[in-house]
């Protein structure tokens, strides 16, 4: 186990409180035990605890319930894009929300849902024109970017080829923008959605909000940034990691973060995870599919300090063992045995928003006597180095003068040039 110290694109014209931000994702029904607005209200402060200081909020809306899926069906099925899930609170409840997170100096961005609809929203009957149909005249479940029809039977795929539906979708984000001042969004399935359409609305919604706001695109193709996004998905940096824990070599993965960095569009970062809704529900939370406390933390450090903006999961930071799902409520279950969780996440987002290494510093790859097993790259004058087995290993970092340095982690200063790393332990050391 890592042991924890003490720590007290074409984008918008100003995004300095991006560039600095650290993630929350929060899924509402979850969140607490109550599962609204109200919840997640009284835990602003655990939020802020951890460090993080943008509110990522999991769709609000009303879900559809024709044709839903499991118990209380998908907040990705939206039935109003102006609405409010009642379950979740009323607008005076949510306005109450961001009012609070702003009055912390926290902003709040919300999931939006471009690509397809609930079966039971009104658009449905009242603008059929809005959506994809099939040879059989039949409005379409979503299609993949390849054209193949997915199984995502509890919605129904929008039209942008028809300037009605883009008119319509940019004036419903609008609304939250104008309503609420909310700070932007997390885009769902943004590859689905044609390419025009996201050269039409992002210099819209910035132009609306004329202020800094966030822009988070859930693709990996580069293309975004171009568009305008702030930051799209490291999904190919997170299946790598979990891929190197499976005994893939180390030093292959670094390289090709390196290489993925040198392609990025000016203005454009990585969301950096090792969890989110998605992954937590359909596969395995971090303290589990890394092999425990220690590697989940292991492979945090390995992929947070990465240049990019970090994500915190709800949960993750106590690292829950829960498989929270998307269609039922499961409330995390805060109070977990191990006490050192909070402190050493809330450590990993203070050095990626406050050192200037992580800030600005350039990624490149750190030469090891062990690239098979140690992760090792350097940000500027800071070095990363990850031990990705459980076993402990021995490495030497011939390019970087390790006696001297002091470990960000732990406070302590490295007396040799040989690094004895325990089972899943990791070093972050600057000079």
């Amino acid at each position: 186990m890592l042991p924890v110290a003490t720590v007290t694109a074409q984008t918008a014209p100003d995004t300095s409180w991006v560039t600095r931000s650290a993630i929350y994702e929060v899924y509402v029904r979850d969140f607490s035990p109550a599962g609204n607005f109200q919840g997640v209200i009284r835990g602003l402060d655990r939020i802020q605890a951890v460090g993080a200081d943008v509110i990522w909020l999991m769709p609000i809306y009303p879900v559809g319930e024709k044709n839903h899926k499991g118990l209380l069906g998908s907040p990705y099925a939206v039935r109003d894009y102006r609405g409010i899930n009642p379950a979740f609170g009323t607008a005076a409840d949510f306005r109450e929300l961001v009012g609070a997170a702003h009055a912390r100096g926290m902003k709040v961005i919300l999931d939006w849902v471009p690509n397809h609809t609930a079966w039971d929203n009104p658009w449905i009957t009242e603008h059929p024109s809005y959506y994809v149909h099939n040879a059989q005249g039949e409005i379409s479940v979503p299609l993949d970017p390849q054209g193949h029809l997915t199984d995502w039977t509890d919605v129904a795929q929008l039209d942008y080829k028809n300037p009605e539906t883009r008119s319509a979708m940019i004036a419903a984000m609008r609304y939250w923008i104008d309503t609420y001042g909310i700070d932007g969004f997390r885009m769902d399935a943004a590859g689905f959605v044609p390419d025009q359409f996201w050269q039409e609305c992002v210099p819209a919604l910035r132009a609306a909000a004329k202020r800094p706001i966030m822009l988070l695109a859930e693709w990996g193709d580069l293309k975004m940034h171009r568009f305008g996004f702030d930051l799209t998905y490291a999904w190919d940096s997170y299946g790598g990691l979990k891929s190197v824990w499976r005994g893939k070599p180390a030093s292959a993965w670094v390289s090709a973060q390196v290489a993925d960095q040198a392609a990025m569009p000016k203005g454009g970062a990585r969301m950096r995870f090792t969890t989110n809704h998605d992954e937590t529900a359909w596969d395995k939370p971090p303290v589990i599919l890394f092999g425990g406390s220690a590697g989940a933390r292991a492979a945090y450090v390995a992929e947070a300090l990465l240049p990019g903006r970090p994500l915190i999961y709800n949960g993750q930071e106590v690292e829950s063992p829960q498989t929270l799902g998307i269609f039922v409520q499961d409330s995390i279950i805060w109070n977990q045995p191990d006490t050192t969780a909070l402190p050493f996440y809330r450590l990993i987002l203070h050095l990626d928003r406050t050192d200037p290494a992580f800030l600005k510093g350039p990624l490149a790859a750190a030469a090891t006597s062990d690239s098979d097993d140690v992760i090792a790259y350097t940000r500027g004058p800071a070095l990363v180095v990850v031990n990705a087995r459980n076993h402990p290993v021995r490495a030497v970092v011939p390019g970087y003068r390790v006696s001297g340095a002091k470990d960000l982690l732990t406070g302590a200063t490295e007396t040799g040039d040989t690094l004895g790393l325990p089972a899943y332990g990791a070093v972050v050391l600057e000079r």
